[in-house]
């Protein structure tokens, strides 16, 4: 009865995943596609949860649902409104280039995750798991991922999370100077200069 209702939950969140994720695609106006991308954040921490990864899924409502959709929402209010404007695509040589580019890239994920199951299936001890221990298991039952993934954050891997932190202000302070130049000094490329 539990691996039914643990199946049910997952089909059910696994759908609506996927029925969020087309409405972000679908959706003529940009604010329910902005709504639609934090249902599918929030399904997606619902997936971490049932498979007990409870520190992800928190991350997962923090970073993504949360503070990523903060930030969409102020690009969305801050840029001008388009709404009377079509989109098209230029076809130009570079519009071609990124097409072919992306049907590489789509190939070469397809026949490497299709070859990698193949090859599992085949040779089974090619992956060695570190067994845990059983107070390990234990706890992590009992408390969670929460209390491990912190003591290794902060002891083991404390200069890899310092250096990111240091990444992550320098990616703001940039997107700060960007978002505060003068609309003048900014050129559009593909516009043609007008002549004197």
């Amino acid at each position: 009865m539990r691996a039914f209702v643990y199946s049910a939950a997952f089909y059910f969140i696994a759908f609506f995943t996927v029925i969020s994720a087309l409405g972000v695609i679908v959706s003529r106006r940009i604010i329910y596609s902005a709504m639609s991308l934090v249902a599918c954040f929030f399904s997606i921490a619902g997936i971490y949860f049932l498979l007990g990864a409870d520190f992800a899924g928190v991350s997962q409502i923090i970073i993504y649902s949360v503070g990523l959709t903060i930030v969409l929402l102020f690009a969305i209010m801050m840029t001008a409104r388009a709404s009377d404007e079509k989109l098209w695509i230029a076809f130009v040589p570079r519009s071609l280039i990124g097409f072919m580019s992306a049907g590489l890239m789509f190939l070469v994920l397809f026949f490497s995750i299709t070859t990698g199951f193949s090859s599992l299936k085949r040779t089974p001890d090619n992956i060695v798991l570190k067994q845990r221990s059983p107070q390990t298991l234990a706890v992590v039952k009992e408390e969670g991922t929460a209390g491990i993934i912190g003591s290794q954050l902060f002891s083991k891997y404390l200069l890899p999370f310092e250096i990111l932190s240091v990444l992550l202000l320098a990616a703001i302070l940039g997107a700060v100077v960007i978002a505060t130049k003068d609309d003048q000094l900014l050129e559009n490329p593909s516009a043609k200069k007008e002549e004197v």
